[in-house]
């Protein structure tokens, strides 16, 4: 075979094999499409939050979501309710769930477990059930056993009771896996809903 005739046939052989790529792609009908993942497990509120007066902003739609604060007297967790603003997606979701449970409890009696040097870098949520809080924990902080574990436990708990299809949450600190956040409450493994902390 003359070289003209090998470089020929290995001209036909690329062509064939690109025309044979282009008929088996898949068109986009037949392409499996990426669904987000569901992230509220609350219902919206009937009606919306009405803007403060003087506020030309439109009403927005607003769900329920119940937050876990201490008690005063035996640090065991309550549960609050509360409206807010419907989030557009997961992350901004439990954002919004971190800054309403630092900004504390309604209710007289309880009291906030999320110290002001505590911060949510971020939080994503994981397609087996599972969502990654990512705490920035300011290095001076130090916490005794039960007040670790009721701010633990309010994130963890507030999490699982208001993000759906979620079974576990994972707690990074500062972006990466952590043993702790004050040498107490194990964080190595992801952490279900921590009933026995809850009133009854």
């Amino acid at each position: 075979m003359s070289r003209r005739a090998a470089a020929l046939l290995l001209v036909a052989m690329a062509v064939a094999a690109g025309v044979l790529l282009l008929v088996s792609r898949p068109t986009p009908s037949t392409r499996r499409l990426r669904r987000p993942l569901a992230f509220l497990r609350v219902t919206p509120v009937a009606g919306a939050l009405t803007p403060m007066p003087g506020n030309r902003t439109t009403p927005t739609e607003s769900v329920r979501v119940t937050l876990f604060f201490a008690d005063s007297a035996e640090g065991r967790l309550h549960p609050e309710e509360r409206d807010i603003a419907k989030p557009p997606g997961a992350g901004a979701y439990l954002r919004a769930l971190f800054e309403e449970l630092a900004r504390g409890p309604a209710r007289p009696g309880l009291i906030g477990v999320i110290p002001q040097r505590i911060q949510l870098r971020n939080g994503f949520l994981m397609p087996a059930g599972e969502v990654v809080l990512d705490l920035s924990v300011d290095s001076s902080l130090s916490f005794g056993s039960d007040e670790e574990l009721s701010i633990v436990a309010a994130l963890v708990d507030t999490t699982l009771q208001n993000v759906a299809n979620t079974q576990r949450v994972r707690v990074l600190v500062n972006g990466e896996p952590a043993e702790s956040l004050g040498g107490h409450v194990d964080l190595t493994r992801p952490l279900s809903f921590l009933r026995e902390q809850v009133s009854p």
